[in-house]
């Protein structure tokens, strides 16, 4: 596995000039249920190499759930094991309701910054060369769920770190269906953003060579919001997956912040 720039997740205890063997994961948040019809409902929150398949926790201070009528509750695990944390929220109205790991504030890394602005870090910084900076990374995950015979959504943005808000309902999505999103820093647009687009269990059918926050990753499902900061997805399979979203900002001298984010969606047969 190639560890590359866009790592989150990984636990580094001390901060060394080139990083060897960091691990690179995403978050990501796993409801049970994405229509919520009875009271076993639980949400898994950790981190993955792979698509879904939960490698570490994700713990957070900022658990949250925002209700149909865009009420924050604050929320804390229910159970917590080395691989997952565990959520159980309260659903109780119906209409659509945002689960969020909100901002968590990870690790800061070495990294080399090439002329032509590519950002590195880890075992990469070995074999490029450029001007040495520092990332200050940031993480978030999102999913959203409903209650009863309708999402009845609308978008709410919360303004925070970077966001993937959904402009029509990301639930009841069927193969082959158009949705459309806008990525957000701060509550403002990100124009031309990359999106990494990751289906479950994938790497059962391709052999990927690159990280998923690759800043060299190519992969054919990318999709990049137009000046608007705008994408619409076209998902051409049911099941889960995955949105992931990286965003750099600088901040002064060689310090940049690097916000990354995910989010889970259901994809169901027409």
């Amino acid at each position: 596995m190639k560890n590359r720039l866009f790592v989150i997740g990984a636990i580094i205890a001390t901060l060394t000039p080139f990083a060897h063997k960091a691990e690179a994961h995403v978050p990501f948040l796993k409801p049970n249920l994405f229509h919520v019809i009875h009271n076993r409902f639980q949400i898994e929150s950790a981190y993955t190499e792979l698509p879904f398949q939960a490698d570490f926790a994700m713990d957070s201070p900022n658990f949250m759930m925002i209700d149909p009528n865009f009420n924050i509750v604050q929320l804390t695990p229910s159970f917590k094991t080395k691989a997952a944390v565990y959520l159980e929220p309260t659903i109780s109205i119906e209409g659509t309701y945002r689960i969020s790991t909100g901002v968590r504030k990870g690790p800061r890394y070495r990294g080399i910054q090439t002329t032509e602005g590519k950002k590195y870090f880890s075992d990469d910084t070995l074999r490029v060369k450029g001007q040495n900076i520092l990332l200050q990374y940031y993480n978030s995950a999102d999913v959203y769920i409903y209650k009863g015979k309708s999402p009845n959504y609308k978008p709410n943005p919360l303004n925070k770190g970077v966001e993937i808000i959904p402009l029509t309902s990301p639930n009841q999505v069927k193969k082959g269906d158009k949705i459309t999103f806008r990525v957000l820093n701060e509550g403002k647009i990100v124009p031309n953003a990359r999106i990494v687009v990751v289906y479950d269990n994938e790497h059962y059918e391709y052999h990927r060579k690159e990280d998923l926050y690759d800043v060299e990753n190519t992969r054919k499902s990318n999709i990049y919001a137009n000046a608007k900061g705008e994408f619409t997805f076209r998902p051409n399979r049911a099941g889960l997956v995955m949105l992931f979203v990286t965003i750099h900002k600088h901040i002064e001298g060689n310090l940049w912040d690097s916000y990354n984010t995910a989010l889970t969606m259901e994809v169901i047969l027409p």
